[in-house]
């Protein structure tokens, strides 16, 4: 299933009132990983740590909050299927109900 397929996936299973969502992905072959950070470099892709069952971790946002927007993960995702780059795409931790901090009281 091409990437983009199963991240829309993902988003779909997640309640209204999600805030952000780490996704993990993983590359088939070892040689294409090049090509995917590349192509997750727009969407933040981060590298996963060391001997960990994903290749790169990528934190996506509903409306606000850390992470890239999901329309955006999705254009990162569909240039991977667009470059024959095969793996999968699976949800981490999922967060809901955060809100923005309020503005400090005393700042500048």
């Amino acid at each position: 299933m091409p990437y983009a397929d199963e991240f829309d996936a993902v988003i779909a299973g997640l309640a209204p009132d999600w805030a952000r969502v780490e996704c993990h992905l993983t590359v088939d072959d070892p040689l294409r990983l090049a090509d995917a950070r590349v192509a997750l470099a727009r969407a933040n892709g981060r590298p996963g740590p060391p001997g960990a069952d994903h290749d790169f971790a990528l934190t996506v946002a509903s409306t606000h909050g850390r992470g890239a927007v999901a329309g955006v993960v999705r254009s990162a995702l569909r240039t991977l299927d667009d470059r024959g780059v095969t793996g999968r795409i699976w949800m981490g931790a999922a967060y809901d109900a955060l809100t923005p901090a309020p503005a400090h009281r005393y700042g500048p």
